[in-house]
């Protein structure tokens, strides 16, 4: 049985499951990643893989179950529904005890082809990669899966998540580089809480003059609010200097809402957002495109 899950505030407890299937603090995926210049990722050796996150819960249900049957009807729908535009999609199946909820998310920019694609991979790696396991999280780049069989989970601190970033790090003009990184991710966070029903958006800045650009790109879950996506975002930029340090890009996933940046574009379609060069002494403008 299909049903529509109710209210936002109960989905933002529903997937704070996210937060329960490890301790807090952002866990860290290796190795680092280069960026080629056709969007794939090496890593430190040359060798080409495709980024992966996955946290499995410790409860198990037993193959052949109705659990499992139910997990197996879900996965498809969240796959073909969120592969429409708008690229998000809840449901749940089943009755209690054996409701299984769903969440399924793309990335903004990302075509409906792709994003297809991605949640296809993520819906056969979920039960590959968790094999008999209640609750689970698997991110491929541009896309997330979710499913539990809970409903309302206490609330759990919001900058528990996962982090990668470039094998290379900024070695000059350090401070300026994270003060214009943050300026480009606090005005895309802006954007996309208060001026995106999507919730996501892209920007660039000028690093310095012959340095190369900084892009970005935020989003999160439609579902919430404007102001709890932006504070998701602001708890997020705020863990950059522990987790991403210096590297020259890199991307923070919390459950309800994720970042990126790098010194290369990574993403489809013009930014949203452009900051100017900074002068010194000066501010950056901020122009919407």
């Amino acid at each position: 049985m299909f049903l529509s899950l109710p209210s936002s505030s109960s989905l933002f407890l529903i997937f704070s499951l996210f937060f329960l299937l490890h301790p807090p603090s952002v866990a860290v995926n290796e190795p680092c990643y280069r960026l080629t210049g056709n969007g794939n990722y090496t890593d430190y050796n040359g060798t080409y893989y495709q980024p992966r996150y996955q946290l499995c819960g410790k409860r198990n249900y037993t193959a052949n179950s109705t659990y499992e049957t139910n997990l197996n009807l879900l996965l498809p729908s969240l796959v073909s529904n969120a592969s429409l535009p708008g690229g998000y999609f809840t449901t749940m199946i089943g009755q209690s005890p054996n409701q299984v909820y769903g969440l399924a998310i793309c990335r903004g920019d990302v075509n409906a082809s792709r994003c297809h694609s991605c949640l296809v991979t993520a819906s056969q790696d979920i039960v590959r990669l968790c094999p008999y396991k209640i609750e689970a999280v698997v991110a491929d780049d541009p896309c997330v899966i979710l499913y539990t069989n809970m409903w309302e989970l206490p609330p759990i601190k919001e900058s528990d998540g996962a982090a990668m970033w470039t094998c290379k790090n900024i070695t000059t003009d350090r401070h300026l580089f994270e003060k214009l990184r943050n300026e480009l991710l606090s005005a895309i966070a802006d954007w996309a809480a208060y001026n995106t029903t999507m919730k996501f958006a892209t920007g660039e800045v000028n690093f310095t003059t012959g340095s190369p650009t900084i892009y970005g790109l935020v989003q999160c879950t439609p579902d919430m609010w404007a102001s709890q996506c932006r504070q998701c975002l602001q708890d997020t930029i705020e863990e950059i200097p522990t987790t991403l340090h210096w590297a020259q890009g890199g991307w923070i996933l919390q459950m309800r809402c994720f970042l990126r940046y790098e010194l290369s574009t990574f993403f489809d379609g013009t930014p949203m957002i452009q900051l100017g060069s900074r002068e010194k002494g000066k501010g950056s403008k901020i122009t919407p495109c």
